[in-house]
């Protein structure tokens, strides 16, 4: 009859003679001791045998009745075999390949990570000479020796008809007494440390400046020019558009900077009255006004110190505040609202303004001054549509960006896409195209986003303003864009007979605009039958 195994946990208090007495109750139960533990919380763990689960009650039974027996309860396993359980999981936590062996040389600990690397299983390799396993003469044999530890030694064998090239390092498991009885060794595959070196040179070479997506040459331009400024102290005023990227031109100057450890902190001029602005920018002093902080509360510009201070829409700022803020460019220092010291602050100013700022210091509306102050570097952001040749790559990054953000599947944008997203003005620009792509992929179900989506869900304003800027210019076509839209049928008639249009105006033969449109000179006189285009010469019939 096969045997049960069971572990009792004893609760005791501690007297002479009380391990002689529990064991002796074994015994007369005729039960069979395996292995015993005592914890250091006065608890004696015993695993033993015994034939049915009945013996084991009795015996538990019989344990209670010992003098000085606290408690006797079942456990799920040994204090040691719990050790092992922990040692392993976190051997197998560590991404390098770690393995034990002793002094007779043989496998006493092995992850599964060491396990991988060299194309056995724990069970196989335990016990095993680590011979077996790392070839004649492994480094770790001469620690066992000396002693000496040993570091990154590179190796390569062959085994089961792999070659396995890794590092290892080596130290030596010491006793109380100072003797050797072990060594511990961590295994790195070479082709992780590879993909190490890989990413540290891949990061050391990027630049944040990466972040931002072109490939026209006046991009290709400003961005040197920011590369080269950043590493200064002056200071930066961002001109451009709404929607440009200003902030994203900001945050890279700064992480190219000698300043990029320390704060980059961006305040949004327009978002706040004057009052909160002026507390957040220069922060203020214990009783100043009603609800200010106990203790007072630093500025943007105290937290800002050693590093970067980013104020976007700088042209909405109020006079008042201008003059606060012409003080710190002038003096480098700032005063907290209700305070009479001077604080020095060290920062960088960035500014961005997509207002016309020349303009408003004609108008009274901009300290002249300040201005001068703020413009020791200008940097003119280019809109879109002075960019065109740039849509499709931020087009096709956005739309990566977004399926991801939502959780769709992939998606890309058809070349006919693409043409007619870079045809457009987008006076809102990067914002503008990125709401719009995020609306269209939002709805869209296919693989492909075909112009069809483009044509249902543009915005009217963008429509209008295409229009708008478009009439009466010879090297543009005219999409009507009405609200509400006509049918697409209708709309494609109407770019087509301007297609024609065109065409016919420069080659004056039915025959020469079909090779030009690749179509037959049948088709071109049919489109011109059927759209009321009188003659070859671009004049209309009458209605």
């Amino acid at each position: 009859m096969n045997s049960l195994e069971f572990i009792v946990r004893i609760e005791f208090v501690d007297r002479p003679g009380l391990g002689y007495d529990i064991f002796q109750r074994f015994e007369a139960n005729n039960v069979d001791k395996v292995t015993m533990e005592v914890t250091q919380w006065q608890e004696m763990m015993i695993k033993f045998r015994c034939s049915t689960q009945k013996e084991s009650e009795v015996l538990i039974q019989d344990l209670l009745t010992v003098p000085g027996v606290v408690s006797v309860k079942i456990a799920e396993h040994m204090p040691y075999e719990e050790r092992a359980l922990e040692l392993n999981t976190i051997l197998n936590l560590v991404s390098e390949g770690i393995v034990a062996i002793n002094i007779k040389h043989q496998i006493t600990h092995i992850n599964d990570v060491a396990a991988q690397i060299f194309h056995t299983t724990r069970e196989k390799a335990l016990g095993q000479n680590a011979e077996l396993l790392f070839d004649a003469n492994p480094p770790i044999f001469d620690t066992l020796k000396t002693g000496i530890p040993y570091s990154l030694k590179e190796r390569e064998i062959q085994r089961n008809n792999h070659v396995i090239h890794f590092l290892t390092s080596g130290v030596p498991i010491v006793n109380g007494k100072g003797q050797i009885i072990g060594g511990v060794m961590t295994i790195k595959d070479f082709r992780q440390v590879e993909e190490i070196l890989s990413k540290v040179e891949r990061k050391s070479q990027s630049s944040p400046f990466d972040q931002i997506i072109y490939q026209s040459s006046r991009m290709k331009d400003l961005i040197e020019t920011a590369k080269t400024v950043a590493r200064g102290t002056s200071t930066i005023l961002l001109r451009g558009e709404s929607g440009t990227g200003k902030e994203l031109f900001a945050r890279a100057i700064h992480a190219e900077s000698p300043r990029s450890r320390l704060a980059f902190i961006p305040i949004n001029c327009a978002a706040l009255p004057d009052t909160l602005l002026e507390s957040e920018l220069f922060g203020y002093e214990e009783g100043s006004f009603t609800g200010a902080t106990k203790g007072g509360k630093k500025g943007f510009f105290e937290q800002a110190h050693g590093g970067t201070l980013f104020l976007d829409e700088i042209g909405e700022i109020s006079p008042p505040v201008q003059v606060r803020l012409l003080r710190v460019l002038q003096e480098g220092t700032i005063r907290r609202i209700g305070a009479s010291k001077e604080i020095p602050v060290d920062v960088r100013i960035i500014a961005a303004t997509h207002r016309n700022l020349e303009e408003m210091i004609k108008q009274g509306q901009f300290r002249e001054d300040l201005y001068y102050r703020l413009n020791v570097i200008p940097l003119q952001i280019p809109s879109l549509r002075e960019r065109p040749e740039d849509i499709p790559l931020i087009a096709q990054a956005l739309t990566r960006k977004i399926v991801k953000k939502l959780g769709k599947t992939e998606m890309y944008l058809t070349k006919d896409s693409l043409d007619l997203l870079t045809a457009q003005k987008w006076p809102g620009n990067v914002r503008q195209l990125e709401n719009l792509l995020e609306r269209i992929i939002n709805l869209n179900i296919n693989l492909e986003i075909q112009p069809s989506s483009f044509y249902e869900w543009v915005d009217s304003t963008l429509g209008d303003r295409q229009q708008k800027t478009s009439e009466n210019t010879p090297d543009h076509i005219i999409i009507p864009m009405s609200n509400p839209l006509s049918p697409l049928k209708e709309i494609v008639a109407q770019v087509e007979r301007q297609v024609l249009l065109k065409v016919l105006a420069t080659h004056r033969s039915s025959r020469q605009a079909g090779k030009v449109l690749g179509v037959s000179n049948t088709t071109i006189l049919n489109k011109i039958n059927s759209y009321g285009i009188k003659n070859l010469e671009g004049s209309e019939k009458q209605p």
